[in-house]
C-alpha cells in the first residue's frame, strides 16, 4: 500500500514536472516549482526511511584520507530492505575485490535508532552484520532536502567512509550491485 502510494505520488510529480518544463517560466515560477520538488522528494526520502525500504545512492565519497571522489551513484550505495542492508563502495576505477571496482557487504540490520532535531534534520543510524565485516551506518537527512550524508564506521578498523547522495525508495533505484563478500 504505501509503496504504491509513493510510486503514485512521484510519478504524478513527474508528470507535473515535464509539463510546467514545457512552458515557458519566470525565475519566480521555476523557483516555486523547485521548492514542490524538494518538498516532495523530502517526503519520499522520510517515508522509504521509515518503512525501511530505501537506497541511498551516493556520488561522492569522502575517503578515510580526506580525499573527496566524485563516483557513479549506481555502484556507491547503500541499501535497506526490511532487515537486510547492502553496503557498496566502488572509489576505484576498475576490478576491485567485488568486480566493480570496491567491496560489497550483505548484512543484517540491527539496533535501527531515529531521531530528529529542534531544526527538523533526521538521524537514522543502525548496525549492519555481514559474513565478512561489520559496521555501523548513520544516515543525516537535512530538513526539506533529500540529499543525505551516510557515514559507514566499520567496527574493527577506524577507516571510515562518508558518501554523499539521494535517498530514493528502493522500487526507484537504479543501482547494480556486485556480488557481496
Amino acid at each position: 500500500m504505501k509503496k504504491s502510494f509513493i510510486l503514485t505520488i512521484v510519478m504524478l510529480f513527474s508528470v507535473a514536472a515535464s509539463a510546467v518544463a514545457a512552458v515557458p517560466q519566470s525565475r519566480k515560477e521555476r523557483k516555486a516549482a523547485e521548492a514542490i520538488q524538494d518538498s516532495i522528494n523530502h517526503e519520499v526520502a522520510v517515508t522509504a526511511m521509515k518503512d525501511m525500504n530505501f537506497v541511498i545512492e551516493a556520488d561522492r565519497l569522502i575517503l578515510t584520507n580526506g580525499e573527496n571522489v566524485m563516483v557513479q551513484s549506481n555502484v556507491n550505495f547503500v541499501s535497506v530492505e526490511d532487515d537486510r542492508a547492502v553496503i557498496q563502495v566502488s572509489p576505484l576505477r576498475g576490478p576491485g575485490i567485488n568486480g566493480v571496482g570496491g567491496i560489497t557487504v550483505d548484512g543484517t540490520v540491527s539496533d535501527v535508532r531515529f531521531d530528529t532535531d529542534k531544526k527538523g534534520n533526521i538521524y537514522m543510524s543502525m548496525n549492519v552484520l555481514g559474513a565478512v565485516a561489520s559496521c555501523r551506518i548513520s544516515v543525516s537527512l537535512p530538513k526539506g532536502g533529500s540529499t543525505a550524508r551516510v557515514t559507514i564506521d566499520p567496527n574493527y578498523s577506524s577507516d571510515d567512509i562518508s558518501m554523499y547522495g539521494r535517498i530514493v525508495p528502493t522500487e526507484l533505484s537504479i543501482v547494480h550491485q556486485a556480488p557481496a563478500i
